[in-house]
């Protein structure tokens, strides 16, 4: 599990380093194939830091489990928890704000299935 873990730690932690450093305009299709959101430079790397603000609620999270050794809290102290809250209202604070700023539209690269247009 704790491998898991790191992964899902890791990939917060790059992606968020990256879509902050590059700033790629993206589309990111929803569940119907031609439809989803487009991604431009602010929304990037409103996304970016949000993933940034969720890698840094894993790792407390991380640290309080693993690495404390003998001293391990799973509540730990009211400040740690107060500290976490806040990180964890600000990623999911940006998330929602990278996901509110992206435009809504049609896949760029969509094509209709061929059974579809031969009938």
């Amino acid at each position: 599990m704790r491998s898991l873990q790191m992964v899902m730690f890791m990939l917060c932690l790059l992606g968020g380093l990256f879509l902050l450093a590059q700033a790629p305009a993206f589309f990111m299709p929803g569940r119907d194939p031609a439809i989803g959101l487009q991604f431009d430079a602010a929304s990037s790397r409103l996304l970016g830091a949000g993933l940034l603000a969720l890698a840094a609620a894993g790792g407390q999270y991380l640290r309080a489990m693993y690495y404390h050794g003998e001293k391990r809290r799973l509540a730990g102290t009211v400040a740690q928890q107060r500290r976490y809250s806040a990180v964890l209202l600000l990623a999911v604070a940006l998330i929602g704000s990278a996901l509110w700023n992206a435009e809504p539209g049609a896949n760029p690269d969509y094509r209709v299935p061929a059974a579809v247009t031969a009938r």
